[in-house]
């Protein structure tokens, strides 16, 4: 089974680019995009990139569907996105015993976070790599 790096290099392969040439389209190091393809997981802005790019990070996360972002995703695909993005992240750091758990507290702190301080709902040109940057700063990433 492929890991997340793998994905990340079929990505960058896929456009036909150099790591370097990645690494500027995304606007982080060669070394990042290094550790991104040795399994790392990437920041909330290079998500955010690769989805602007159209990638599927459903795909990228955990090997679901195509590596192509179907442009008729909804909001509720995007909030499966995020709770696998959490669910991923807890099992790669052994946070808990109750992965899924996790994830679905995390969706509570999204809707919350949404709620609370004005950021817009996915759907609304949201930024959900703040969402993403925030756990992955919790987790000690």
């Amino acid at each position: 089974m492929k890991d997340i790096g793998q994905r990340f290099t079929e990505i960058r392969k896929n456009l036909g680019v150099t790591q370097k040439e990645f690494a500027d389209r995304l606007g982080v190091s060669l070394g990042s995009v290094q550790g991104y393809e040795y399994g790392k997981v990437p920041k909330g802005e290079v998500l955010q990139a690769l989805l602007n790019m159209g990638f599927n990070l459903n795909w990228l996360v955990d090997g679901r569907g195509t590596m192509m972002r179907d442009q008729s995703q909804d909001v509720a695909l995007n909030r499966m996105l995020m709770w696998n993005v959490a669910y991923f992240l807890c099992k790669r750091n052994d946070t808990d015993e109750d992965p899924e758990l996790y994830a679905d507290a995390f969706m509570e702190i999204y809707d919350a976070m949404v709620r609370d301080s004005g950021i817009k709902k996915e759907g609304e040109d949201s930024d959900i790599s703040n969402i993403i940057d925030f756990t992955l700063r919790r987790l000690g990433q």
